[in-house]
């Protein structure tokens, strides 16, 4: 949580993948599978069959099948495999504490607090403090922001409202960037018009609150005289839409079906005596009772009978008392 109380990182753990998934900061055991000193490392497999990218040094002694240790410096986005370092790195150097050692009491954060924040996450476009919206386009090369005033107010010159404007669009991505797990080159075009000292202040704000979002080594560029702002961060945890979202950019079987048991859960905690009803869209249901067999077994031991799932034509879970 930042200091106005708005999440500023979100974390994602899933049975599905729990065991599977390089996790950023995990230490692990792996066994080289190939060098490629044209590549400038290996390849590396670990005992749950996990690949991953080490680099190397020249001359650095090491063989093919070789069992090493190794921490996790990046996890999988896109085409790019996890980047593994055999250096023990301290978890301070990844900013934000990722850990498991944060208690749960400590969070005070509802339900829909969260799922609020997820929901903004995954949104091509969030309201900007005092009006205004930031659109996030990801590519793959770089992210792309762009400011919107439409419907934002404002007193003073052009040039007042316009350093206003930016500032808080300075606030709104450093949070964006913390919840969607965001690194690589993210360019910002700023509103004009930007003198040199506007120019100047612009930087040292996103700069600042970047540091508040974990990213204290980013480097940051001020606007160009075309308003371009370039900064550079560190790529860390896989992109959130990548765990969350298909190929359509529609949430995906497994997102969509966990959606669902989140909402019945929440119905059989207020309605202890209710027989219930989860509808899952047909996708969903397939996955529930493929991969999401164990979670069917679960809830079945919390809720004996009470329970039954049907598929559904909706896009939507829904969940209702049976007749």
């Amino acid at each position: 949580m930042g200091d106005d109380g708005l999440p500023i990182a979100l974390r994602l753990e899933r049975w599905s993948d729990g065991a599977s998934r390089l996790k950023l900061g995990q230490r692990v055991s792996a066994r080289i599978r190939s060098l490629k000193p044209d590549q400038g490392g290996a390849f590396v497999e670990t005992r749950d069959k996990a690949e991953a990218f080490l680099r190397l040094p020249a001359g650095h002694g090491l063989t093919e099948g070789q069992l090493i240790d190794v921490t996790v410096l990046s996890e999988a986005r896109q085409d790019k495999l996890p980047r593994v370092s055999m250096k023990e790195t301290d978890a301070e150097s990844f900013g934000i504490d990722f850990r498991d050692n944060i208690p749960v009491e400590d969070v005070k954060i509802g339900d829909e607090q969260v799922e609020a924040a997820f929901e903004d996450a995954l949104s091509p476009a969030v309201v900007i403090p005092n009006g205004g919206r930031l659109r996030i386009d990801r590519t793959h090369a770089l992210v792309a922001v762009d400011i919107d005033s439409a419907g934002r107010r404002g007193k003073g010159s052009a040039a007042s409202k316009a350093l206003q404007l930016n500032l808080d669009a300075c606030d709104a991505l450093s949070r964006q960037i913390g919840l969607r797990k965001l690194g690589g080159l993210i360019i910002l075009d700023c509103v004009a018009p930007l003198n040199a000292g506007s120019r100047q202040k612009v930087q040292d704000a996103i700069r600042s609150r970047l540091e508040t979002t974990g990213f204290p080594t980013a480097t940051v560029l001020a606007p160009s005289q075309l308003g371009l702002m370039e900064m550079s961060l560190p790529w860390r945890e896989t992109p959130l839409d990548e765990r969350v979202l298909d190929e359509r950019r529609e949430l995906s079987d497994e997102s969509l079906c966990l959606a669902g048991l989140r909402l019945l859960e929440r119905t059989a905690a207020k309605s202890p005596m209710d027989q219930l009803v989860l509808e899952l869209p047909e996708r969903a249901m397939t996955w529930l009772e493929g991969r999401g067999a164990p979670l069917m077994a679960t809830l079945s031991d919390k809720y004996g009978h009470r329970v039954s799932y049907l598929a559904s034509t909706k896009r939507a879970p829904i969940v209702y008392q049976a007749p």
